[in-house]
């Protein structure tokens, strides 16, 4: 069995009476997470404004290949960063044409952050959302997929794993098949299954697709 106890001493031993069974509000940190902290600060003292070659000419690339190569996708380039969903889901709806709503399959177990964006955006007119059931969870998969099917949609957003019920979104490969417009985007929210997951679903047409 993989014993990683070690490589988290520093967080256990700030509590050492805490059982930590949270599965989503917050996870321990490993000791490597304390002393990349500790570097970022020493890079930003030791260059100051010269930190930001250091970060995207070598960090952000090297930590670009690293997640390709996870997710088996052929270009690191495609992998962005942002600090939250927030932005992640504005640099999205931006490529869509104003004068009419954004029309976005997805479903009512999204996590706060998407969900609070778009419900915003549909008071003032600028999103239409179709939120299909995340439950019964066995039949979701099925349902989604119909519901994909119909087309009309400008966005198809939906998590791998609802973090409402842990349940999965079914097959992605089905789900982007049946999408019938390839203009359409495909979002999968892959938050909870990252590194729980098999990451070749991800190579599925990755024009359409962003995980």
């Amino acid at each position: 069995m993989l014993d990683l106890r070690a490589d988290f001493s520093r967080f256990r031993a700030a509590n050492p009476k805490r059982i930590n069974l949270a599965a989503h509000s917050h996870h321990e940190w490993p000791n490597v997470s304390f002393e990349a902290q500790t570097r970022c600060w020493e890079d930003a003292a030791r260059l100051a404004g010269n930190k930001w070659d250091v970060v995207f000419g070598k960090l952000v690339p090297t930590l670009q290949a690293a997640i390709a190569t996870i997710l088996h996708l052929p270009e690191p380039l495609t992998i962005a960063f942002a600090p939250n969903t927030h932005e992640f889901v504005r640099r999205i709806l931006s490529c869509f044409p104003g004068g009419r709503p954004v029309r976005i399959l997805t479903t009512d177990a999204e996590f706060h952050s998407f969900r609070r964006q778009v419900e915003r955006l549909e008071e003032d007119g600028m999103a239409l959302c179709m939120p299909v059931p995340a439950e019964p969870a066995a039949t979701f998969p099925t349902r989604f997929q119909e519901a994909a099917r119909q087309g009309g949609y400008d966005l198809v957003f939906v998590s791998q794993v609802s973090f409402t019920s842990s349940a999965t979104c079914g097959d992605i490969e089905a789900l982007v098949a049946a999408v019938p417009n390839a203009e359409t985007f495909i979002v999968i929210d892959g938050y909870r299954a990252s590194g729980a997951w098999r990451p070749q679903h991800c190579r599925t047409r990755p024009k359409r697709i962003a995980c």
